[in-house]
């Protein structure tokens, strides 16, 4: 299997928002009123949706369009568009959630073995080369991901977002890849 390009960092720039704000309406005015209330609509539709973090979906589906945008993508109607995108992001993240929710599931299955029985010092031995096995900054990311429990776990989260310059749902999808690479090698160990 080919390795897939790597894709490059996007970060919006005055002019991909200039850009952006000219496709909302020719006058500035305007589109700064017309983006504050697509914003808050944004924030509005994530917060029904049980959303996490409705204003940092919001801002990922504003920044999507603005790439967009910035590519020559030509869009007729703004508000149409941008609402596409952002039940496709509501889809990204009920998947992300599900595949938490799985992995969880899993985890604590395995918690409930005696950690003193043989079955669990292979598996902890298992687990300790194939986290070995792991590039630094994957190991990293998914020991971080898995610390704290409930507030402090999303602070934790969004810290660790914050530090390898993702937004919360591409660390959830990186976190759910490591996960499976870990249970891929686990896999190979089990006798």
């Amino acid at each position: 299997m080919a390795a897939r390009p790597l894709l490059e960092k996007w970060s919006l720039t005055r002019e991909g928002f200039d850009t952006f704000l000219f496709c909302l309406d020719p006058d500035r005015e305007k589109a700064g009123r017309k983006y504050e209330l697509l914003r808050a609509k944004l924030i509005s539709y994530f917060d029904w949706r049980d959303s996490s973090f409705p204003e940092d979906h919001a801002d990922e589906v504003l920044n999507r369009v603005a790439r967009k945008i910035s590519a020559g993508e030509e869009i007729r109607d703004p508000s149409t568009y941008i609402f596409g995108v952002a039940r496709m992001l509501s889809l990204e993240i009920a998947r992300a959630k599900e595949r938490e929710r799985v992995s969880l599931n899993l985890l604590s299955t395995t918690q409930s073995i005696d950690t003193e029985s043989e079955e669990a010092l292979c598996r902890i031995e298992a687990l300790t080369k194939c986290l070995a096995a792991l590039s630094h900054k994957s190991r990293e990311l998914i020991t971080e991901y898995y610390q704290g429990d409930g507030p402090a776990k999303i602070r934790q989260r969004k810290e660790v977002a914050l530090r390898f310059g993702l937004p919360l749902n591409a660390l959830r999808i990186r976190a759910c890849r490591v996960r499976e690479k870990l249970k891929a090698c686990m896999a190979r160990y089990k006798g």
